[in-house]
């Protein structure tokens, strides 16, 4: 061991140094402390973090999409049928595909569904209540169109004229239909839109005839006078160009003037003619 003062080497149990005289303190020998560290056991708690799964949410967002397209679709679908159907399919099939909320999913799949069936109701009602209108609307349209073709053929001489004399018992028997009048008893005027004409018996018609061309003037003032009778007033003036009596070629060759009274209770396809040379009247038909 050493002096503590002066450091010199002592004896063991010496109790002043020989050196320096100073007192020798025995030193206690430092007391061992063991730290007992205490095993603190950290008990780890296994936090179980489940990951986020961003699918549910995206299907969650669909059933609420399917939802909005429902409820559109099923406003629109009153009006407007079957032109706004492809909301509903396509927000039935979000509906289907959706797995969140099953309120959103549900009520998007029922009122898209449900509206479908009304859009295809609606549009097939639409067009019963076309056609409804359509066919009342027919009647109509026929009527319009036989007032313009009367007043067409009021003023319009064309067509073949069959005609029986119109003091004979055949205008009275045949009346409805002249043309079933006995072959011998007709005469045939025909009137074409080219303005020639060809008038004869209706029988052996290839020897006797008249034929040449003609012109028409409405009778306007004759027609103001006798409006309320039905009868529509046409003078016709003809020229004619070649005639042939039993074969013969007839070498007098004189004008054809007529009057055409046309009756308004046969659609103006009767009229009494009245040939101003002879006098004659005819009952006829076209």
């Amino acid at each position: 061991m050493v002096c503590n003062n002066c450091g010199k080497e002592i004896e063991a149990g010496t109790k002043f140094c020989s050196s320096c005289g100073t007192k020798v303190e025995a030193k206690k020998a430092p007391k061992k402390v063991e730290k007992k560290e205490e095993a603190k056991e950290v008990k780890k708690e296994t936090v179980k973090v489940e990951p986020v799964n961003n699918s549910n949410q995206g299907s969650s967002a669909l059933g609420i999409v399917s939802m909005v397209l429902g409820i559109v679709s099923f406003i629109l679908s009153w009006f407007l049928t079957v032109f706004i159907i492809v909301f509903p399919i396509a927000g039935l099939i979000l509906g289907i595909c959706a797995k969140g909320k099953k309120g959103f999913k549900i009520t998007g799949i029922i009122l898209n569904a449900l509206s479908i069936v009304i859009a295809i109701i609606m549009f097939i009602a639409g067009l019963a209540a076309i056609g409804r209108g359509v066919k009342e609307s027919i009647p109509e349209i026929k009527e319009g169109v036989r007032e313009v073709q009367k007043t067409v053929k009021s003023g319009y001489p064309y067509g073949t004229w069959t005609c029986v004399s119109y003091y004979s018992t055949e205008a009275t028997q045949y009346s409805d239909d002249v043309t079933k009048a006995p072959s011998d008893k007709k005469t045939v005027l025909n009137l074409y839109t080219d303005n020639s004409f060809r008038y004869g018996p209706y029988s052996e018609s290839y020897k006797n005839y008249y034929k040449g061309t003609f012109t028409y003037t409405i009778e306007t003032d004759k027609n103001e006078k006798y409006k309320n009778q039905g009868e529509a007033f046409i003078d016709v003036k003809g020229t004619i160009t070649d005639a042939m009596i039993d074969g013969v070629a007839a070498p007098d060759k004189t004008n054809m003037n007529l009057e055409m009274g046309l009756l308004e209770t046969d659609n103006y396809d009767t009229a009494v003619i009245l040939f101003y040379s002879s006098y004659n009247t005819y009952y006829c038909q076209r």
